[in-house]
């Protein structure tokens, strides 16, 4: 039906022509049922119709239209009677007044709309451009740094290992963000696309903690990972899982304390086994009950998390979005200054040929 209505009105010449229709339906009908049914509100729909697809002038013009056909059709072309003869233009003036607050009403909406769309367009592509330019610095950043880490003399000096790792874990931090603003448009745009296939998911978070071994060593952190020793598949998107994994496990590592605790788990779910369940487990400043549906919002922080770390908000946005596109959904169980675990599931897959 939707698709009809667009086909409808992808002209101007096919939306006056629907409208048109429309005016013939309604307008019969009005003119065989006579004044014992009333039909009035039915001169709307082709109004609504012209209205929003066209122009305000169009749609007056439409309103002037249908008060003419329902006082031929209540009037000029039946043999009716009335207490006095200025009646039914009354009545027909009151029904284009109608009409025509309706038109002014559905052109404000319209406007609005394409504002809306003019303004999300713009952010996105400037969201898009700054986040280029930003991840090309970032990558020269990357490079550099490499450089600087094949260049050290052995034995290497701890206090230079030492910076470089924490340039190093920032790098990979910022890295991160800029794939979270860009997934964003993305998702703002439609333009987000899953290439789900079989994917090992116990590789894929043995590669996510294996990136994240500078910033934990930096912190004193003391990360425990618990996975089973066959490999386990889903379906899903390798890159959209990744920054998953990576964002769950970031964010518990910006709100863990110094020498804090961080434990994540793969394990099969259910009885027979159907779901693959991750979860990350944290010793940081926990969540507050009336904050647990806030954060997954976007641009969203407690107070005891702008205390902690820096961040925009943004992450667990992204994550919750990402998991909605594979069917599931982000869980979240924590309490304020005890913690918090973050855990979904997915269907288990057959391995990959």
């Amino acid at each position: 039906m939707i698709k009809l209505i667009h086909w409808c009105t992808a002209t101007t010449a096919r939306t006056i022509a629907a409208a048109f229709l429309l005016f013939l339906v309604v307008g019969g009908a009005d003119s065989v049922t006579g004044h014992e049914i009333a039909l009035a509100s039915f001169y709307l729909l082709p109004i609504l119709l012209i209205a929003w697809r066209l122009s305000l002038r169009w749609g007056l013009a439409a309103s002037t239209l249908s008060a003419f056909v329902w006082l031929a059709n209540n009037h000029w072309l039946v043999d009716r009677v009335f207490s006095n003869p200025l009646i039914p233009y009354w009545n027909a003036l009151i029904r284009f007044s109608f009409f025509a607050v309706c038109t002014f009403l559905i052109n404000r909406l319209t406007f609005q709309l394409k504002k809306e769309e003019a303004q999300s367009r713009l952010k996105s592509s400037m969201l898009h451009t700054v986040s280029h330019e930003f991840n090309n610095n970032l990558t020269v950043f990357s490079t550099g740094l490499f450089l600087l880490r094949e260049m050290e003399a052995e034995p290497a000096d701890e206090a230079r290992v030492r910076i470089l790792t924490m340039l190093d874990s920032t790098s990979s931090q910022l890295g991160l963000y800029v794939k979270n603003i860009l997934n964003e448009a993305r998702m703002e745009d439609g333009r987000f696309k899953l290439s789900a296939r079989p994917l090992a998911l116990r590789e894929l978070v043995a590669e996510s903690a294996a990136t994240v071994q500078g910033i934990l060593k930096q912190k004193e952190i003391n990360l425990s990972v618990k996975m089973p020793e066959a490999p386990v598949f889903v379906n899903a998107d390798r890159e959209a899982l990744a920054l998953v994994v990576s964002n769950l496990l970031g964010n518990a590592i910006k709100y863990t304390p110094q020498k804090g605790d961080i434990g994540i788990e793969v394990c099969a779910s259910g009885e027979p086994p159907a779901k693959i369940l991750f979860s990350v487990e944290d010793s940081g400043v926990g969540i507050p009950l009336a904050d647990l549906k806030k954060i997954t919002a976007g641009f969203y922080r407690t107070e005891e998390g702008k205390a902690a770390a820096e961040g925009f908000g943004l992450g667990l946005r992204i994550v919750n979005e990402l998991l909605a596109l594979h069917g599931s959904r982000l869980e979240i169980a924590s309490e304020k200054g005890k913690g918090s675990r973050f855990f979904f599931e997915l269907p288990t897959a057959p391995p990959a040929q």
